[in-house]
């Protein structure tokens, strides 16, 4: 290693070095680095990562290799869209890849179709070739015959039930299709692209045993005291642990609740089976975004605070928002801006010290918010699908077996006996339609928690906290253009989230998932912005302190030297 062949990497939070150029590219060819793993040449001010600095090294052929012959590439995966050009279905299309893909009335289309059954068709991609066979007692029109199974070229037409479908013209990669998404998203939203990140590696303290000390310490942040120096913050990804036991123990209570309803029939459990049950997985998920907050200057009694207050605050306003607002022709989807700005103003109302100035506090105040509006929500819809299935239960009990019995009672003058038959039906239908229309709910909402108002609210808080930084807040921020393009995510994503372009059972489930996916690429990119925010702030401290000791050596005569 010459004197100017020095090289520094971060190896997570820490500085690594100085090394030749050579050694760190051999760590990254040998897996032990990534391609993206900061680096700097000694006297550089900013990191930049190893694919880029070292390009020159890493894309060199490996010593022995044949000359010319340059890395297998990986191969690209490929799919086909087709896509609905007539009909009752008109505008909806599907990227058919090399798997098998059921198209029917369970991926979203034939709602208003009676030719279209539950299981159609199935598609697959292979060898430029659409494959199809259909399900017993379906047919696909093609050509004009009625046929069960065959192939399709690239620009040919089919018919199910009354719509036609077309072929693409020509396949897709979609991993170039996944990266220009991405490259969109994050021009819209403003955020860094992703470095260093492995979902392996960010989880892979998940199950690391701890001590209780150990454990204790680990909450005792925020405060002027506890809260570490800047040059100690964490700059590399996080890998947070605590959120599984804490999902965990909530999920041990819950079930709980539910072996003791199950077991005793006591209906005095309800309302704690509830509010558990909704706040199970928007709670832990919470506590996954304290750990990503590696200024650690939050306390987890702010935090508590705020998905309490914060989620009080932010369902009022967002009621509010409804009854002043005109947006009753969008539907459902009028949720989209009216609670995304509900939770937002909550935040900027619970929240207003400037101490709090980085984008990753202000990600995890939108989580905070953003889980308590959602345990709020939904303890609400499981309550409201408790009522009404146990009325609708009710009823059905009465006209079923107890409609003679109260009928006698009438005519015999028994108000006991007539009371009693309605106690006991109302008890019944408790029991079997009202608790399993509240079990359905709880634990649907719950899988879903995190991809929806989570990631929504911390998605818009993060942009917000990314403009005001270290300043009281301003009404003019709300209107910053680099806010409001980012704030558009997490609106439409709730819109599109709440729409009937959504399909009904497993199907929505997952495509609801595939929304959260994007949320959370976008969340990770404003991560990914606020770590190099605090990277930078270590950089110039550095800068400061080297400064103010060199005027002080100086200063003092102990050192005179002229620094070039």
């Amino acid at each position: 290693m010459n004197g100017t062949d020095q090289w520094y990497y971060l190896d997570g939070s820490e500085t690594r070095g100085p090394v030749a150029s050579a050694q760190i590219a051999q760590l990254v060819k040998g897996g032990s680095l990534s391609a993206s793993t900061q680096v700097a040449q000694a006297g550089w001010q900013t990191w930049t990562p190893a694919s880029s600095a070292l390009a020159h090294l890493l894309n060199a052929p490996a010593q022995g290799a044949a000359p010319g012959v340059a890395p297998a590439a990986v191969p690209s995966a490929y799919a086909i869209k087709v896509q609905c050009i007539s009909g009752p279905d008109t505008g909806k299309a599907y990227m058919i890849g090399a798997g098998e893909v059921s198209l029917g009335r369970v991926s979203g289309i034939g709602a208003y179709d009676p030719g279209i059954a539950e299981n159609h068709v199935v598609l697959s991609w292979q060898n430029n070739v659409l494959f199809f066979r259909a399900f017993p007692g379906a047919r696909v029109r093609v050509a004009g015959v009625d046929v069960t199974q065959g192939t399709l070229s690239n620009g040919q037409q089919f018919q199910i039930g009354q719509s036609v479908w077309q072929v693409g013209s020509a396949p897709v990669d979609l991993g170039s299709l996944v990266g220009s998404l991405g490259d969109r998203l994050r021009k819209l939203s403003g955020g860094d692209k992703l470095e260093g990140f492995n979902l392996s590696v960010m989880f892979s303290e998940v199950f690391k045993g701890r001590k209780q000390g150990e454990i204790d310490e680990y909450f005792v942040v925020g405060s002027d005291r506890t809260t570490p120096a800047i040059d100690d913050v964490q700059t590399g990804w996080p890998r947070p642990w605590f959120f599984m036991r804490v999902l965990l123990f909530l999920l041990i209570g819950y079930a709980g609740l539910y072996y003791g309803f199950q077991t005793f029939s006591n209906e005095k459990l309800i309302p704690g089976i509830m509010m558990i049950g909704a706040l199970v997985i928007p709670l832990a998920t919470v506590f996954f975004f304290f750990e990503m907050n590696t200024p650690r200057n939050v306390s987890f009694a702010k935090v508590l605070m705020l998905v309490c207050l914060g989620g009080i605050a932010s369902l009022f306003l967002a009621l509010t928002g409804f009854e002043v607002s005109n947006l009753d022709w969008m539907g459902a989807s009028s949720a989209g801006i009216v609670e995304e700005i509900g939770k937002l103003l909550a935040v900027v109302l619970v929240v207003r010290q400037i101490k709090y100035k980085y984008i990753l506090n202000g990600i995890l105040f939108g989580a905070a918010i953003g889980g308590g509006f959602a345990a709020f929500e939904s303890a609400g819809y499981a309550f409201d699908a408790f009522l009404i299935s146990s009325r609708i239960g009710f009823l059905k009990e009465l006209q079923a077996h107890q409609m003679k019995p109260i009928v006698d009672a009438l005519s015999n003058g028994d108000a006991k006996t007539f009371f009693n038959i309605l106690y006991n039906a109302m008890g019944q239908a408790w029991f079997s339609s009202g608790a399993a229309a509240m079990f359905d709910s709880i634990q649907t909402r719950a899988l879903l928690a995190p991809f929806g108002h989570i990631v929504w609210t911390a998605i818009s808080a993060g942009a917000m906290w990314r403009v005001k930084r270290d300043q009281p807040f301003k009404i003019g921020m709300l209107f910053d253009p680099s806010f409001l393009r980012t704030l558009l995510i997490p609106m439409c994503l709730h819109a599109i989230w709440n729409s009937n372009l959504i399909a009904e059972g497993v199907l929505g489930t997952l495509e609801r998932v595939g929304l959260g996916v994007v949320g959370y690429f976008v969340a990770f990119s404003l991560v990914q912005q606020g770590l190099r925010q605090v990277r930078t702030e270590q950089l110039e401290h550095t800068r400061s302190t080297f400064k103010q000791s060199q005027e002080i050596l100086t200063t003092s005569g102990r050192f005179q030297t002229r620094i070039q």
